[in-house]
């Protein structure tokens, strides 16, 4: 496997791997999470600024084995300001991690994680946080196993 930083030439496999993601999260909440009809569109825009950014970042695995350098996974970053009263002023967040359904479970996701850890090092950061929705059980479990623990809870409520 290799985990390498995206391309422009990646943005299709990584939008339909990201509106997957975001499918499912139809599970969880379906009125929340409802998508736009025109959301492969925002997603490929959404991924190209990371892309072409220096403060974001998509990192992409491929499967060596395979002759056409599928992309079974990817993750998606920024360099988050907290506010200027805490020592520590920026964090790493991680924004989107997906992996192919055929590929979960071999390692993908954590080699794309220790990726983005490497990532957010070399800019001087110490921290790197997320959100995962609190029934997404399989995402919160793998979380928990690269060593991530709760922090914060997030709240939301409809008005």
């Amino acid at each position: 496997m290799t985990v390498r930083l995206a391309n422009l030439e990646d943005l299709k496999q990584i939008t339909a791997l990201g509106l997957h993601l975001l499918s499912s999260h139809l599970e969880y909440d379906g009125e929340y999470f409802q998508l736009e009809d025109n959301s492969p569109q925002f997603y490929s825009d959404w991924a190209r600024l990371h892309i072409n950014s220096a403060n974001q970042f998509i990192f992409v695995s491929e499967n060596d084995a395979e002759p056409n350098k599928i992309i079974t996974g990817f993750i998606s970053g920024y360099i988050k300001s907290l506010f200027p009263w805490f020592k520590i002023k920026q964090v790493g967040h991680i924004s989107f991690l997906a992996v192919d359904e055929k590929r979960r479970k071999q390692g993908v996701g954590r080699q794309l994680e220790l990726k983005a850890c490497e990532w957010f090092k070399n800019r001087g950061l110490t921290y790197v946080e997320l959100y995962t929705n609190e029934k997404n059980y399989p995402g919160i479990s793998a979380w928990q196993s690269y060593g991530y623990k709760p922090f914060n809870r997030f709240l939301s409520k409809k008005i």
